[in-house]
Formats: C-alpha cells, structure tokens, sequence
C-alpha cells in the first residue's frame, strides 16, 4: 500500500490525508545528551492503520480543529494546530481560514506515533493546498521542531531513524506482512519511560546493519529475530505487554514487540489467515486490536 501523494487539491481547496500508524522494528535507547534529548537508532515502518485527516481552506477563522473518535485536545496546543501554523510560519504562506477535521483510529499513548502522523499529515496537505513544489524534505524539518517521529511520519515507509529524529535514511520496504496491533488498556508516560531508562542506566548504543541486511535481502524471519526494543527492559511490573508478546508468538506471529514505549504490543505474520485468526482470538480480551500491513514511503 502507497501513503497519499496527490499532487492537486481537490475542489474548493479541500484535501484528505490519511496519517498512518507507525511501528518500531527496532528501538535503540542510548544516553541522555546535553540537549535533553536521548541518541536513537530505530528502524520505523508505517502500517496501514491509522487516522484520517481532513483540510479545508476557509473565509476566516484561522486554524480551527475538529476531532471524531477519542478525545484530544482541539486547541493550539494540539499537535495538528501546531503543524498548521509552523507551516504558514516556515513558508510564509498564509490561509484566511483553515479547518482541519481529525477522524481519529490510533490510540493514544500507544507507541503508534499518532500525533505525528496526524502533524506530518497537515504538512503533507498544506503542502498540496499551499505549497506543491515545495520538496519533502523542507516538511520533514518543519517536523523536528514538532516531535522526534514527525520527520519519518511526513513520508513513512521503512526507514532508519537517528539521533533524536532528525536523520531519516529510506530503507527497503519490509517484505509481504501482516501486523497485529494491540493496545491494552493502560498507558505509559514516554517522558516516565525515558527516566527508568535514566534511572537503571539501560542505555544502549544500537546497531541496526544487520536488521537492514534482512530488509535489503527480504528476509522476513530474520527481520523478526532481530527486532528489539530497549523500552522492554523498563516495562512497569503489572504491565500487559509481556503476556501479549507471548499469546501473539503462540497464535503464530513470527515476531512480536513493544512499539515505541508503549503501551502497544505488534506481531508480524508472514501468513494472512494466521494474522486474523490471530486477530479473532485477541479481540475477545483486547477490543483495540488491529489488522495491517506495510505502507511504502511517499516520494
């Protein structure tokens, strides 16, 4: 599946994104740097679950959000809102009015990147409203000022990412798949996660060749003997995600893991009737439980 690249609005300068759903292949924590922030090396794949957004040019009003499924905040302090008027900022384009309506599917405090892919979809919108020949990577540094996992949202696929987010190197896109999505209920703090971390001294420096290797080469199994996660180590005692890990491994997945820092827990199956019987079983524990597969980066 292809993420949206429409190089025209449609009539009346409206625009429809679909901002998918992220997942972590691999997530290398090392230490805390002078600047705040931690040094990652990831391996990032889009999957083809996620929220749908909506752009419409308006009269007057500004930058307007409205939001349907779960509730987030509508103000400016959503990450949307913010996308909108960092854009209009770095470009200095401007809209009379924008209304951006936000159909939400991604779990909150999930590890599933939804608030950046929602931001990379206003970018990648406004971009078409706005800004067609403008180059994607202009978007993707308009991202790192709003989240670490914004620049690899704007254009997805399998990439490696580096430092604190700002270096996305496209990688080979992960064989014929399907994913497993399943938010338990219960969340964990990211900033509280990076303190265990901290805490216990659970640095790690990472190395991501050998799981780039197994892309290059289409190596499913390798892929998922080589996924790893440093947020696993720092998971809270009563967590759900080590059970879930082993009923998505007895149900057939072929690999299994946290994303991000959770609370999400994916399985890869290289077989689709295993992935939705697998699906079946778990919705009757975890009703957010979902069904995807790999999206190719926007180019």
């Amino acid at each position: 599946m292809k993420m949206r690249d429409d190089s025209a609005p449609s009539a009346g300068g409206a625009v429809c994104e679909r901002a998918w759903a992220k997942v972590n292949l691999l997530l290398s924590v090392g230490r805390l740097r002078e600047d705040g922030y931690h040094d990652l090396v990831s391996v990032m794949q889009t999957v083809s679950f996620g929220d749908t957004v909506r752009l419409s040019a308006a009269d007057s009003g500004g930058v307007t959000l409205q939001c349907a499924g779960v509730e987030v905040p509508c103000g400016a302090e959503n990450l949307a809102v913010k996308a909108a008027n960092t854009f209009f900022d770095k470009t200095g384009t401007s809209l009379p009015g924008l209304r951006i309506t936000l159909e939400k599917a991604i779990p909150t405090q999930a590890g599933l990147g939804g608030g950046s892919a929602d931001a990379a979809a206003v970018l990648r919108g406004l971009r078409r409203i706005c800004a067609p020949d403008l180059p994607y990577s202009a978007l993707e540094e308009m991202g790192m000022a709003l989240g670490s996992d914004v620049p690899f949202c704007v254009r997805g696929g399998s990439a490696k990412v580096l430092g604190k987010g700002e270096v996305v190197q496209p990688l080979a896109l992960l064989p014929r798949a399907w994913f497993v999505l399943v938010k338990p209920d219960e969340a964990y703090s990211t900033a509280a996660m990076y303190q265990r971390i901290d805490k216990e001294c659970l640095w790690e420096s990472g190395d991501s060749v050998a799981l780039e290797n197994a892309l290059r080469s289409g190596d499913l199994a390798g892929i998922c003997r080589l996924m790893h996660n440093t947020f696993e180590r720092c998971l809270p005692p009563d967590s759900q995600a080590p059970l879930i890990v082993r009923r998505l491994r007895a149900l057939g997945a072929d690999g299994a893991m946290l994303s991000g820092s959770g609370s999400a827990v994916f399985g890869v199956f290289s077989d689709e009737l295993t992935a939705h019987a697998a699906l079946t079983v778990l919705h009757h524990t975890y009703p957010n439980a979902f069904l995807a597969t790999p999206v190719q980066r926007v180019e």
